[in-house]
């Protein structure tokens, strides 16, 4: 059973695989922050905004990213609620967002409706799967066993005709 608001907090070793291949220039938005588990990762080294429409304790609450009609800062890097994932990648290209950053299923790259409305317009500049499977547990779940889901970090930087495909931790 999926967690109420799809909140299931990114396991640090996401976040530092990350930032073990991509760099970012000025400050960062977590816009579905959570309890923070990317943000206080990323705080070691950046500058983060960090928002949510819940309140899980962390950041500002009660701010609805695909409301928000500015950007809080140039990259964007969040483990999106999956139901909106779609929605979310779409408003961050619409904000002009210069970089932004997906912790998504692999699975995302299927689908007709999402080849339409997101790849065949902006491509990802790369996609970094994970050679190991993360483990994501819902946030209000005792953490237990192994991953069964293929992640992966979905990078839009700039304009790309073509997606690069790499591996990680």
């Amino acid at each position: 059973m999926r967690q109420k608001d799809d909140f299931y907090p990114t396991p640090p070793e996401a976040v530092e695989a990350l930032l073990s291949v991509e760099k970012f220039i000025g400050d960062i938005w977590e816009p579905a922050c959570g309890d923070g588990a990317i943000s206080k990762v990323l705080e070691r080294e950046h500058n983060v905004v960090s928002s949510d429409l819940n309140d899980y304790g962390f950041g500002e609450s009660g701010v609805d990213f695909l409301m928000e009609q500015e950007l809080q800062a140039q990259s964007i890097v969040t483990n999106p609620p999956y139901k909106n994932a779609t929605d979310f990648v779409r408003h961050a290209i619409r904000l002009g967002a210069k970089k932004h950053c997906w912790l998504l299923r692999l699975a995302f790259l299927e689908g007709k409706a999402r080849n339409e409305n997101i790849f065949s317009k902006t491509k990802p500049a790369r996609v970094w799967v994970f050679s190991k499977r993360l483990t994501i547990w819902r946030g209000d779940e005792e953490k237990s066993g192994s991953g069964t889901t293929a992640y992966a970090w979905f990078v839009w930087e700039g304009v790309s005709n073509t997606t690069e495909l790499g591996w990680i931790l």
